[in-house]
């Protein structure tokens, strides 16, 4: 009896594992289906962008750093700076033109001002969907309209 336990175990242990590989592999297909006959996307999206505009208008730092955006497709994370902290989460969904994050997680540092990462960390849990022309990659909402425009610096 002990004997049948232990194998079914080992079974299910080896099964999950074979499960996981498809899951990366599936990643891949996912890539691959990014990119298109004509078009570069995953390559361009799984990289690092700088911020340039939040809800259509041009970022202004004063003393603030620039926020800083690294998506990571194999992965179906993002990581990356929102000016004043880190901050970290996960791809749940993405496709051709629509994406949605997972939680988003950060550090927790004061910094003087905040406007910018408070602003910036806001709109995460509003991006429906994207759009990549050329070297810009703009974040949308449910309705259309900008929330966070990007420039690739990598």
């Amino acid at each position: 009896m002990n004997v049948s336990k232990t194998l079914l175990i080992l079974l299910a242990a080896f099964l999950s594992a074979c499960s996981l590989n498809d899951t990366y592999q599936g990643d891949g297909a996912l890539i691959a289906q990014l990119s298109g006959e004509d078009s570069n996307a995953s390559q361009i999206l799984n990289d690092i962008w700088a911020l340039e505009t939040m809800a259509g208008e041009a970022l202004v730092l004063g003393r603030s750093q620039r926020p800083r955006l690294e998506i990571h497709l194999r992965e179906m994370t993002l990581n990356g700076h929102d000016g004043c902290n880190n901050f970290f989460g996960s791809i749940e969904f993405i496709d051709n033109k629509s994406i949605i994050f997972g939680p988003v997680g950060s550090t927790r540092m004061y910094c003087q001002p905040m406007d910018i990462a408070d602003r910036f960390n806001q709109q995460f849990s509003r991006i429906k969907t994207y759009e990549l022309n050329g070297l810009r990659l703009k974040f949308l909402d449910v309705q259309g309209e900008e929330l966070l425009q990007f420039v690739k610096i990598d």
